[in-house]
């Protein structure tokens, strides 16, 4: 399923020594994360939303991260890091989608 196709993973948003990725960052400054578990999966969930809608709504980004499930948190710091991601997204992640080679 994979062949043919671009596979980013956590490690690929931001490479050693370059700035977070918007997302990332706004998990950061808004606690986002706790134990660090479903950390990748709720970053490239939202990554991938954004892609496609670059200023959900609230209805969008509950859709975006339904798939994932956090033990610790709870869920209102994700949902502020989620907003705050489109804060720090110029231009919006959603906007202008990644090419082979790109570093965000």
């Amino acid at each position: 399923q994979g062949e043919g196709h671009d596979v980013t993973t956590i490690e690929g948003l931001a490479r050693d020594g370059a700035p977070l990725h918007p997302v990332q960052q706004a998990f950061h400054e808004c606690h986002g994360l706790q134990c660090g578990f479903c950390t990748p999966g709720f970053v490239l969930s939202v990554v991938g939303l954004l892609r496609q809608h670059p200023e959900p709504t609230a209805q969008e980004i509950e859709e975006g991260i339904a798939g994932n499930l956090c033990r610790c948190t709870g869920y209102a710091s994700i949902r502020r890091a989620v907003n705050r991601a489109v804060e720090l997204s110029s231009p919006p992640v959603g906007k202008y989608p990644a090419k082979p080679g790109d570093v965000a």
